[in-house]
């Protein structure tokens, strides 16, 4: 678990392994200045390192973005996952994930990368390795891996939430679930219709809507063999990283924000998500706890029973707001 408390916000992140061979999530927590913080929890399939990847980079790239400078930060979130890609498809990006794939291999926790001092500047060295770096694309067997991503910017009294794939990110207002991200998946109108503009297509596999047969989501980080078409923006692939970004203005009926990989809420929706937190930290639970007992109600007690339900991997954030927020 990890956890932190500011004057400004409280959090906990809890991540389980589940019933899966391998863990493929990866998260993020970072305290810019007193008045932003940054979350995000990163959902990997067809392996762990595009998630990593993202967890070790993405927080750098979007706060040193010119549009982060400007306060621009719709376009900066926005940006910043297409960035992802852009690096990835470098050759030094092709090593980088090749290095954190070997890394991964070797530490089963599944925790996101820590934030010693010598984590640092290892993350900073190899960003700077891709910046200056150019080179072909990276090897076939690297581009079969994605994530899922949802990243929350606390900037003063507004919640920024970028979301692609079918990681959520949920808002308790009042004691109510208020959603602040869409699951984009490719059962959905204006998905399918990007999809097959693309040259994709989209199938019904075992009773589960499939982009070419494989993934069951239709927008992520990462995927490149879904990106190759040259006469296309990145945002019109047949898998495309352009997250929807939700602003809010927080005021204090909000509570807290969960962000979750689909591993939680293939169990519970949001307002269950949102009772469940709500009821243990009026309990005097810290949200590291509360983050961590969700993952244990929400875990399949038995995998051959659950078919499926409560066995994936598992990530959840729990950010409680401090009021009052100080508006920038």
């Amino acid at each position: 678990m990890v956890s932190g408390s500011t004057d400004r916000v409280s959090y906990g992140i809890s991540a389980h392994q589940g019933w899966r061979k391998n863990m493929e999530d990866a998260h993020i927590v970072h305290h810019y200045d007193d008045d932003t913080y940054i979350f995000g929890v990163f959902d990997g399939h067809g392996g762990a390192e595009v998630a990593h990847f993202c967890a070790k980079f993405i927080q750098q790239e979007l706060t040193s973005s010119a549009d982060f400078a400007k306060g621009n930060y719709e376009s900066a979130l926005i940006n910043v996952f297409h960035r992802m890609d852009d690096l990835m498809r470098s050759a030094e990006g092709a090593t980088e994930l090749e290095s954190i794939r070997r890394s991964v291999e070797k530490d089963a926790s599944g925790a996101g990368p820590g934030d010693d001092t010598y984590a640092v500047l290892r993350r900073l060295m190899a960003l700077q390795r891709l910046q200056q770096g150019g080179g072909e694309g990276p090897a076939e067997p690297v581009i079969q891996a994605g994530c899922t991503a949802v990243v929350a910017l606390v900037r003063g009294r507004k919640l920024f939430v970028a979301n692609a794939g079918d990681s959520r990110a949920v808002l308790c207002r009042r004691g109510e679930a208020v959603a602040l991200s869409v699951d984009h998946k490719p059962s959905t109108a204006e998905e399918r219709a990007r999809i097959q503009a693309a040259g994709g297509f989209v199938s019904d596999v075992g009773g589960i809507t499939r982009v070419n047969g494989n993934l069951n989501l239709s927008r992520a980080i990462g995927d490149l063999r879904y990106k190759a078409n040259a006469s296309l923006l990145a945002k019109d692939q047949i898998i495309s990283a352009e997250p929807d970004v939700r602003v809010v203005e927080l005021c204090e009926d909000d509570a807290f924000a969960v962000l979750a990989c689909d591993g939680i809420w293939d169990v519970m929706d949001n307002q269950t998500v949102v009772g469940f937190v709500s009821e243990r930290l009026r309990k005097g639970l810290a949200p590291a706890d509360a983050a961590a007992q969700l993952l244990d109600a929400c875990m399949a007690a038995d995998p051959r029973e659950a078919r499926g339900i409560g066995c994936d991997n598992m990530t959840a954030s729990v950010i409680v707001f401090k009021h009052p927020l100080t508006s920038l």
